[in-house]
C-alpha cells in the first residue's frame, strides 16, 4: 500500500457558532474513525491560522504571509494508505471537507 497526504484547502468557510463548529468537527472525526476502522488512517490534524511561505531569491530569504489568498490556505491534512492515486481519490470523495466548499490536493508520499 502507498501512503498519500490529503491537503485540505479551505474554501469560503462560513462563520459558525461554537455549537455548529462542534458538529462540523464531529463530521471530520467520524471520517477519521472510519479510516482507522479500515486500516487506512496514518495521521492528520488541522493547522493553525497564520504561518508563512519561505523562499529564496538571489541569495536573500523572502517571507510571505501570513496573508495569503483564501484559496491557498491549507487548513489541515490527513495521511492515508491506498493502493494507488485512483483509490486515494475515491476515498477522498467521502471527506466532509468537500461539503464545506473546500478542495483536497491528493499527493503520493515518495518514501526514501
Amino acid at each position: 500500500m502507498a501512503q498519500f497526504i490529503l491537503l485540505l484547502r479551505n474554501g469560503e468557510f462560513p462563520v459558525y457558532s461554537p455549537e455548529e463548529m462542534q458538529k462540523v468537527l464531529e463530521k471530520y472525526l467520524a471520517w477519521a474513525d472510519k479510516l482507522r476502522a479500515e486500516g487506512r488512517y496514518r495521521g492528520g490534524d488541522d493547522l493553525k491560522e497564520g504561518g508563512c511561505v519561505l523562499s529564496m531569491k538571489n541569495g536573500k530569504f523572502i517571507v510571505d504571509g501570513p496573508y495569503v489568498e483564501t484559496k491557498e490556505i491549507v487548513g489541515g491534512y490527513f495521511l492515508i494508505e491506498a493502493k494507488n492515486l485512483e483509490e486515494a481519490t475515491e476515498i477522498s470523495k467521502e471527506c466532509p471537507h468537500l461539503g464545506f466548499s473546500g478542495s483536497i490536493e491528493i499527493r503520493e508520499i515518495n518514501p526514501h
